[in-house]
């Protein structure tokens, strides 16, 4: 198919015809829409009133929205406009959350040297133990005593 080919004076119009249209008032809202449009209204609503009468209100005025959703947009709305005061509410809660736990055993301490060639060779895998070659852990092993005597590969 062919590219279709516009004139400048075509383009002109259709611009000036946009700035025209972007001028006039919207005339019809989504739910959304209309929440963002009524938003300091219903900011102001609700320092004084709980979610659940403020939707009620909008819907005996016309706009059937649930509480649910009234909430939804108007969290929405501030999360696009006020990212930063978001951002420090999450950082304020996070520390009330709960770690999950998961059924994995935990990984042994970084400082400890632990070989697994015996098993990976009992498994007939290919891969060899990498002791640990940091010099924070060089350094700590060669500065404390051992508790245990630790198994090294035959191939050293």
């Amino acid at each position: 198919m062919p590219e279709s080919i516009y004139s400048l004076e075509q383009v002109s119009d259709w611009q000036a015809k946009l700035t025209d249209l972007a001028k006039k008032p919207r005339t019809r809202f989504s739910k959304k829409q209309a929440v963002e449009a009524m938003i300091e209204q219903i900011e102001l609503a609700l320092q004084s009133h709980p979610y659940d009468e403020v939707a009620q209100s909008l819907k005996e005025w016309g706009l059937d929205i649930a509480a649910g959703s009234l909430k939804q947009y108007v969290n929405a709305y501030r999360r696009e406009h006020n990212p930063e005061g978001v951002a420090s509410a999450r950082k304020r809660s996070t520390g009330k959350r709960k770690k999950k736990v998961s059924g994995r055993k935990s990984q042994p301490p970084a400082n400890k040297t632990t070989s697994t060639a015996p098993a990976a060779e009992a498994q007939g895998s290919r891969q060899k133990a990498v002791p640990a070659t940091s010099s924070k852990a060089v350094k700590a092993a060669a500065d404390s005593k051992p508790d245990s005597f630790i198994e090294m590969p035959e191939e050293l």
